[in-house]
C-alpha cells in the first residue's frame, strides 16, 4: 500500500525542514511483486541517485536513506545490502516506525491488537502478501547476521502501534554491533499520525527532529 503520492505530504515537510533534496521512490508492491522485488527498486534507487547526485542538484557523496513503515524496512533492508556490496556509500538512514522483524508476538502486538491502524491482523495479511514464509527472515533486517558498519541511524518509533518494539529491538541491536543510533518513541502517536501534516499538530516536533537527523547525516564529512 502507499506511493510516492500519499507519503508526498511527509516528504515535502522533511524537505522543507532539512533543506536537503528527496527523492521519493515508487518502488513495486507486493502481492504482485514480492520480496525482494522492493528492496531490488531500493538499491537501484539508491545506486542511481548516488550517480546522477550533481545533475539532480545534490552533493556527490552525501546520500542519505529515508522510509516510514514497509518503506524503513526497505531502507534498512537497502543499507545492509548496500554496505555488503561495497557501495552506494550511505551517511545515514531516517526509519520511522519501521517493520523490522517478521515475529509478531512482541507485546506491543498484545496492546495494540486492535483499535488503532495498523491492526495486528492487519499485518499478519502484509506479511503475508509480502513474503514467502522462507524469505521473511531475509526481510527482516532484525535478523541479519551481522549489524556491524551500517549507517548511522535515527530509529522513530510510535507508542500506540504494533510495530513499536521490533523497531525499539532494532535500535539497541544497531547500537550494540557499534552503530551510532538515536532512538525516539513519539508519545501519543499511531502508525501514521506522524505522517498528517498540518492535522496532528503534535507531530511537528518529532518531524524538526528527523529533519535535523537528516541534515547531520547530511553535513557529516564525505570518506575518503
Amino acid at each position: 500500500m502507499g506511493s510516492h503520492t500519499s507519503d508526498d505530504p511527509l516528504c515535502r515537510d522533511l524537505c522543507r525542514r532539512s533543506g536537503a533534496l528527496v527523492m521519493s521512490v515508487d518502488h513495486r508492491h507486493a502481492p504482485e511483486a514480492r520480496f525482494p522485488a522492493a528492496t531490488d527498486d531500493g538499491l537501484a534507487a539508491v545506486r542511481w541517485v548516488a550517480d546522477h547526485a550533481a545533475e539532480l542538484g545534490g552533493i556527490p557523496g552525501k546520500l542519505a536513506v529515508a522510509g516510514w513503515s514497509s518503506g524503513a524496512n526497505v531502507a534498512a533492508v537497502v543499507c545492509q545490502r548496500a554496505r555488503d556490496a561495497d557501495g552506494p556509500e550511505i551517511s545515514g538512514q531516517l526509519l520511522l516506525a519501521p517493520p523490522t522483524d517478521c515475529d509478531m508476538t512482541r507485546a506491543a502486538y498484545v496492546e495494540n491488537v486492535d483499535g488503532y491502524f495498523p491492526t495486528a491482523s492487519f499485518l499478519k495479511w502484509s506479511w503475508d502478501h509480502y513474503a514467502e514464509p522462507g524469505d521473511r527472515p531475509k526481510a527482516s533486517p532484525l535478523r541479519a547476521p551481522d549489524l556491524s558498519n551500517l549507517p548511522p541511524a535515527f530509529v522513530v518509533t510510535c507508542e500506540f502501534d504494533p510495530l513499536r518494539d521490533e523497531g525499539i529491538a532494532y535500535a539497541k541491536a544497531m547500537a550494540a554491533a557499534g552503530v551510532p543510533v538515536r532512538h525516539r518513541t513519539a508519545r501519543g502517536h499511531t502508525h501514521g499520525s506522524l505522517l498528517m501534516v498540518d492535522v496532528v499538530v503534535s507531530g511537528e516536533a518529532m518531524r524538526a527532529e528527523m529533519a535535523g537527523a537528516l541534515r547531520e547525516f547530511l553535513q557529516s564529512r564525505v570518506p575518503a
